[in-house]
């Protein structure tokens, strides 16, 4: 075998999960240099496989690791503070590519801000400090001494820092900052300086909230936005700040206050603007409206997304009191319903419905959503409650077709259903209504059926009441 292609081997094996510990990375190793001394003057060639290292690794392996890699980029992981082995690394400061650590002593991260990290791409950094010091910079200076910055992540921050200019930063994730340590205007700036910014993601984060913000931030390149747990009305404001492509995924976590100094509508605003926009963007062709009900009812997702990537996905997963559902549904269901009738209306995916303590709210969504929606075609119906999915069905196929909502429904879709009552009613009521001792076929053309059993005996049923019958992972038994 050819010793390129052995190393290309042994660099699969060695290499590794990204998650791999430097420790068991370097047991794997010397576990291979045993089987025989080939093998370990392959593995000694081979600079790539020494250049993952630890801040607390055996000092004699990482004079040995510093040396076997030569000029490549390094990989280092650890917590950061005042050792011989920092200052041995700092020696190599100009290979470091990625920098994975845990801070506990503010004074050290200094040291490293104020060199040069010509290659530095990506930095991970965790702030584990007892009580916040006074106002400083987390990375001063950052932007000309690592000009190939690219990935930058935050996470429990005790540190308040000034805008970071990072001009060529592709994503960005804040998480867990503490309360009062960074504000919206502060971070509008720091996004204003990284202008090509492609993922962006803001968690459980307290931004301080500005009364007006300074800022207003265009990022064109933007392929990801996800804003979750950030503190009352912040959600609002940093959306409002912010213009991103239609293109751009947007994620975004809202708890409403039920007794607001503006109303539920104002607070949810600018998402139903995005709603409103992508639904103009996604007409004349086909899309999909999902609405997810969380099993304890005080949660709830609503979702859009367009066929052939038109536009990016809209998710929003709200906090809210249970009486506030309808409200929510009523608000969405609105702005998608604005503007001229859609010649390819949206599928509407209704998910875990009665599985909440929505009570009877439950079996008026369909109505609201009839209301903004009545032109739809294809609605899709998953995991929900036996007792829902008759009110459901009585909804669709009413006694009295006068009453009948979505008179244009075709499409039917039942997706993991782990009952088949929903079945036996349709059957029962079907049959009921043929007074020759028939079946009186379903308003339908197609009813799909995913995932979930059946008995053979119901799917010869459904076939007599409907033209065509999909199934699609289900156990005919």
């Amino acid at each position: 075998m050819p010793v390129e292609l052995f190393q290309d081997i042994v660099w699969e094996v060695v290499k590794g999960p990204l998650s791999l510990s430097v420790q068991a990375y370097y047991n794997d190793i010397t576990q291979m240099r045993l089987v025989c001394r080939g093998w370990t003057g392959i593995l000694e060639g081979m600079p790539e496989v020494w250049n993952k290292l630890s801040l607390c690794m055996d000092e004699r392996l990482l004079d040995l690791a510093l040396s076997r890699s030569v000029r490549r980029p390094l990989v280092i992981t650890g917590w950061l503070f005042s050792s011989p082995s920092l200052d041995k690394l700092l020696l190599h400061i100009s290979r470091w590519k990625c920098l994975d650590i845990v801070l506990d002593e503010p004074d050290v991260l200094d040291r490293i801000a104020m060199l040069s990290v010509p290659l530095l791409e990506e930095l991970r950094l965790s702030l584990l400090l007892p009580t916040p010091p006074p106002p400083r910079d987390i990375l001063p200076a950052f932007d000309p001494s690592a000009p190939r910055l690219q990935f930058v992540e935050l996470c429990n921050g005790g540190i308040q820092w000034a805008a970071l200019i990072l001009s060529n930063l592709r994503e960005l994730i804040i998480l867990d900052i503490e309360e009062g340590v960074l504000d919206v205007d502060t971070f509008l700036e720091l996004l204003s300086h990284s202008p090509r910014l492609a993922r962006l993601r803001l968690g459980y984060t307290n931004l301080t909230h500005s009364l007006s913000p300074k800022t207003r931030v265009s990022l064109s390149y933007l392929e990801s936005l996800e804003l979750k747990n950030l503190g009352q009305g912040i959600v609002k404001q940093v959306v409002e700040s912010i213009d991103v492509p239609t293109s751009t995924k947007c994620c975004f976590g809202i708890a409403l206050d039920d007794y607001p100094e503006t109303s539920l509508y104002e607070q949810l605003e600018p998402i139903g603007r995005r709603l409103t926009t992508l639904a103009n963007v996604s007409r004349g062709t086909r899309s999909t409206f999902t609405l997810t009900i969380d099993r304890n009812g005080w949660n709830f997702g609503v979702s859009y997304e367009g066929d052939a990537d038109q536009h990016g996905t809209l998710t929003t997963d709200v906090e809210a009191m249970p009486q506030s559902v309808l409200n929510v549904v009523e608000y969405f269901a609105c702005q998608l319903g604005q503007g001229e009738p859609n010649s390819l209306p949206p599928i509407l995916r209704i998910v875990n419905l009665g599985h909440g303590e929505t009570g009877e709210n439950d079996s008026k969504l369909l109505g609201k959503l009839y209301d903004h929606l009545p032109d739809t075609d294809e609605i899709q119906i998953e995991d929900t409650s036996p007792r829902e999915m008759e009110r459901t069905l009585n909804a669709l196929f009413p006694s009295d077709p006068s009453l009948r909502l979505f008179p244009r429904l075709s499409t039917l879709t039942i997706r993991d259903a782990v009952h088949e009552k929903w079945a036996d009613w349709l059957l029962k009521r079907q049959k009921r209504r043929d007074r020759q001792g028939g079946v009186d076929p379903l308003p339908l053309k197609m009813l799909k059926i995913e995932v979930g059993s059946l008995s053979a005996e119901k799917v010869q049923g459904l076939r007599k009441l409907v033209p065509n019958v999909v199934l699609d992972g289900v156990d005919v038994k």
